[in-house]
C-alpha cells in the first residue's frame, strides 16, 4: 500500500487485508470491515461521493474489471467534455513449436515455425483482435482508449526508481503516437503523472512526476474454444 501517511483506521484497514490474504480474519477485522460496508445511512461510506468518483476498484473477475473500465473511459470523458482517442495494436502470426525438428546428432529438438506462409495478419482478423477484452490478452489491449486527465494505474514494474511500479496510479497528461499499417492510430509513448508517488519523480525534459511509459510487445498464444 502506497502511503504517505496513516490514520487509525488505515492501519485496521491495513490489518484486515493482510489476515484476508491468509485466510486468517479475527473478529475484530470483521467488525471493523462491516463498517465500510457502503450504504445510504449517514454512518455508511456513499459510493456516489465526490472522493470515490475516480477511485480504482478491485474486482475478482477481469471480465467485469474490463466492462467498468470501458464505462469509466466513456464517464470520465462526458464529465471533463472530451473526446476519447482510441490507439490499436500493431499483430503479427508468431512462430509454433515443431517436435519433429532434429538436430545434428539425432536427436529431436524444438523448434520454431511459422505456421501461416507470412507473419502479416488480414485486417479482418485483426479487426477481431481489436474487439477482445484485455483481461483475454493478459492485459495487453488490442485497443486502448484514453483522454487527458484520465486517472490511470501503472500494471508493470517498468522502472521502480522512478516509482513506475504495479499499483501506481496517475493521470494521462498526454501522448506521442503514429499512424499503423492498418491506417489506425498507434500508441507510441504514454506521459502518466504520477499520483502522489513515495518520492518526486523528475526526469530531464519533463514537468515534475510525469514519466513515459513506452510501448512493449509480449506474445500471446491464441486457443480455440
Amino acid at each position: 500500500m502506497r502511503q504517505i501517511s496513516q490514520t487509525a483506521e488505515d492501519n485496521l484497514f491495513r490489518t484486515a487485508l493482510v489476515n484476508m490474504r491468509y485466510g486468517a480474519c479475527t473478529p475484530d477485522d470483521i467488525k471493523f470491515l462491516r463498517t465500510r460496508i457502503a450504504g445510504r445511512h449517514p454512518d455508511q461510506p456513499n459510493v456516489a461521493a465526490k472522493e470515490f468518483r475516480n477511485v480504482a476498484i478491485i474486482c475478482g473477475v477481469h471480465s467485469q474489471k474490463d466492462q467498468i473500465n470501458k464505462l469509466g473511459c466513456e464517464r470520465f470523458a462526458a464529465d471533463t467534455h472530451q473526446t476519447l482517442t482510441s490507439f490499436y495494436s500493431i499483430d503479427k502470426w508468431g512462430k509454433e513449436t515443431d517436435p519433429a525438428v532434429k538436430n545434428k546428432w539425432g536427436k529431436t529438438k524444438a523448434a520454431p515455425k511459422l505456421k501461416h506462409q507470412s507473419d502479416a495478419i488480414e485486417f479482418d482478423d485483426q479487426r477481431e483482435i481489436w474487439k477482445v477484452r484485455h483481461g483475454a490478452t493478459d492485459h495487453f489491449p488490442g485497443k486502448l482508449t484514453l483522454c487527458v486527465g484520465m486517472p490511470v494505474m501503472i500494471r508493470n514494474n517498468d522502472a521502480t526508481e522512478l516509482c513506475i511500479t504495479k499499483g501506481q496510479e496517475g493521470f494521462v497528461v498526454g501522448w506521442q503516437s503514429y499512424r499503423g499499417p492498418h491506417g489506425k492510430r498507434v500508441l507510441d509513448t504514454l506521459f502518466v503523472e504520477l499520483d502522489k508517488p513515495p518520492q518526486q519523480v523528475q526526469i530531464p525534459g519533463l514537468p515534475k512526476n510525469v514519466v513515459p511509459i513506452i510501448k512493449s510487445t509480449k506474445t500471446v498464444a491464441c486457443v480455440p474454444k
